[in-house]
Order: C-alpha cells, then structure tokens, then sequence
C-alpha cells in the first residue's frame, strides 16, 4: 500500500536516536525496509517493543540493545532521565497467514522532566484507556489514533473514531490531544481527510476538553 503524503524528511536524516519504540507488527508499524535504514544509522539505539517482537526485530537489525515488555512492564532505562512503559491495547498482530496473535501489541507511557506522554498505539476503545489516568495521573501529551475506522461496527474493534478518541482523551483528562494515525494509509472506507475534518467539528462543537493539536506534515511540537 502506497504512502499517501510523503515523509517531511529524508528517512536517513534519522540519526543519534536514543530508542527506538516499535508497538506492534502491522506493516504500516514495522517496516522492514524502514527497520533496516534504521538500524544502519543509528547502531547504538536501544529499541524498545512488545513480547515476541523482539525476535523480528533482532532479524532486521541484528541488535543485541532490545527490549521486549509485556503489558503494565517497565523498560529498563535510566529512570532519572526518562521512564518508560509498555500498556495494553484494544487491538491484534500478524504480518503472515499463520502468525495472527504470536506477537503481542501494546501502547507507551514516557516520562521525563515532570511530563507524562502517552502514546495510544492502534486501538479500539475499552475500558484500558480508563486506567492510564488511574496508573499515571495527570497526562500532559495524548497521542491517539483516529483514523482507519469505517465502517464503525467492523472497524471498531481495532481503531478509533475521531468521535470516540475525543471521549477516551476526555475521560484521561489529557491536557493537549494529538491525533495521528490518518492521512498516510488508505486503510479503511472514510474518505482520507474525514478525520482532521470530523475533529475539527468537535472541537467547533466544544466537545474537545483537551487543548486539540492537528499537527501539518513536518509540523515539530516540543513538549
């Protein structure tokens, strides 16, 4: 499947990385290709991933430097700079024909300098989204999928609406959302651009407590 909107930058500009964080094994995740320019430049990185994943990505990269946690784990890292942990999602593996569910799937809370960032991962709404203000707290950055939802009664089960992101980052009670996860993949049945234009009516709407960033492409955000 084609890109949709190119990359802002050239992928071997993507050097000096500290970690890496891989959350599960769709191909539209977990390139190989992408993996591999990776690893070449950035040999001393430290990739951080989901039970059973490590395994893959040891065959791309030929790293010893990597991490594989299950749900509610915490990745060995220097905890006076930064935090890292591995949450459960609503959502499934397979890159093949017999390998649905080998790997495990998940979500990342980081933390540094006094901010909680939460990244979603590919997920349906559930009841786990609750628990990462529960387990966390305050959470200052929300980066929630919303694309690639229809049709809803199919779609559901893996990815979130716009409609139903809104609700899951209300109910965190995050201070800034981030929608991610559209505008790249033809991957579902709403027209590509459905998802910024929907948020943009909930947020018109007041139906966005959170303070609601749709990034451009190549747009940097510093937390």
């Amino acid at each position: 499947v084609k890109r949709k909107s190119e990359l802002p930058v050239p992928a071997e500009s993507f050097k000096n990385l500290d970690f890496i964080l891989l959350s599960h094994d769709h191909r539209d995740h977990a390139d190989e290709v992408s993996m591999k320019l990776l690893a070449k430049n950035n040999p001393k990185t430290t990739y951080l991933t989901s039970l059973k994943l490590d395994g893959l990505l040891r065959q791309w990269t030929a790293s010893n430097n990597i991490q594989a946690a299950g749900w509610y784990q915490q990745y060995q890292t220097d905890t006076t700079q930064l935090k890292v942990y591995f949450l459960p999602t609503r959502h499934w593996c397979r890159r093949g024909l017999t390998d649905t569910n080998l790997n495990l799937w998940g979500a990342f809370v980081l933390q540094a300098k006094g901010k909680t960032i939460y990244f979603g991962g590919d997920t349906g709404y559930g009841s786990h989204l609750k628990e990462v203000k529960e387990l966390f707290g305050t959470i200052d950055y929300y980066l929630v999928g919303v694309g690639a939802y229809k049709p809803e009664w199919f779609m559901g089960g893996s990815h979130m609406s716009p409609t139903s992101a809104v609700q899951a980052a209300n109910e965190i009670g995050a201070k800034v959302m981030i929608p991610m996860h559209y505008g790249t993949f033809d991957l579902s049945d709403e027209p590509i651009g459905d998802p910024h234009r929907s948020l943009q009516s909930l947020e018109k709407e007041g139906k966005i407590h959170s303070q609601l960033k749709l990034l451009d492409v190549g747009e940097v955000l510093k937390f």
